[in-house]
């Protein structure tokens, strides 16, 4: 999972929160921007950069005993894209590939944001091997939750439109299993936040000699429109070139035998510089 996808669209830097930017953490400057806190101590310092001294870098964290450590961006990292309005730039998405060390010893992890002077959490995920493994969490469609510290526990909430418009950090928390996990390492890299992943819902119209495929597509993404004449897996074939639409898309398609069609739907990925 440590390589992500080939990037789509590459954009000069900009301030503040955009829509499918992704951190890498190529330039050591870009990861030591990040923030490591350390439960063990209750600090904060900069994210320790390329654990493994590869041409393919990321940032990491290592335990001390049983204590949790975070990964985190806010306002001083990688130029401020991974904060601010999520809601009005149309962020729907938190992916990234995460590296456990020794599962044996793992515990839990989970992502987290900061807005409003609130700390809201993902669900735990399920882990089952050592090793890099992509995370993803919707900030609409998946369960969030803060801690009520009245009652002792977590309270389910929706991640609303206001609550979405000033986030100020976000991050993953890792909890070790035991104090056998000292000393291990876990990992972040290719952090983006993207528009709704949501397959868009097709319509096909059709005459004798022809189809009228349509959909509705979102800023951020781009699609292609395939054809199959049996809907086997190597019998697709792309239907003109990739485009993006903001709204309402219709397509003719003459067909001259019966044909099957489909829309894939890839977003696109801003580096940050």
């Amino acid at each position: 999972m440590k390589q992500i996808l080939s990037l789509l669209l590459l954009a000069p830097a900009l301030h503040g929160q955009i829509l499918g930017g992704i951190e890498s953490f190529t330039m050591q400057e870009n990861g030591e921007s990040w923030g490591f806190y350390d439960y063990s101590n209750n600090e904060t310092d900069f994210a320790p950069w390329n654990l493994f001294n590869s041409g393919d870098p990321e940032i990491f964290a290592t335990f001390t005993q049983d204590a949790g450590v975070s990964l985190f961006a806010d306002g001083l990292s990688s130029d401020g894209y991974f904060v601010g309005d999520y809601s009005g730039t149309g962020i729907k998405n938190v992916f990234c590939d995460i590296f456990i060390e020794d599962l044996s010893t793992f515990g839990d992890v989970e992502f987290y944001i900061l807005a409003g002077g609130t700390f809201y959490y993902s669900d735990f995920y399920i882990i089952e091997s050592s090793g890099w493994l992509g995370l993803d969490s919707s900030f609409s469609e998946d369960p969030w939750y803060i801690f009520d510290e009245d009652d002792d526990e977590f309270v389910e909430v929706d991640l609303t439109p206001l609550i979405l418009s000033d986030v100020v950090e976000i991050g993953l928390n890792f909890y070790p299993a035991s104090a056998a996990a000292d000393g291990r390492a876990v990992g972040v890299d290719n952090f983006a936040l993207l528009p709704d992943l949501t397959p868009p819902l097709v319509s096909i119209t059709s005459t004798s000699d022809a189809a009228v495929f349509s959909f509705t597509g979102i800023e951020g993404m781009q699609y292609t429109i395939q054809s199959s004449p049996s809907l086997e897996a190597d019998s697709w074939t792309s239907v003109g070139s990739p485009f993006e639409i903001n709204g309402l898309s219709q397509t003719t398609l003459p067909i001259a035998n019966k044909s099957f069609f489909r829309v894939l739907a890839l977003p696109f990925y801003v580096e940050v510089p």
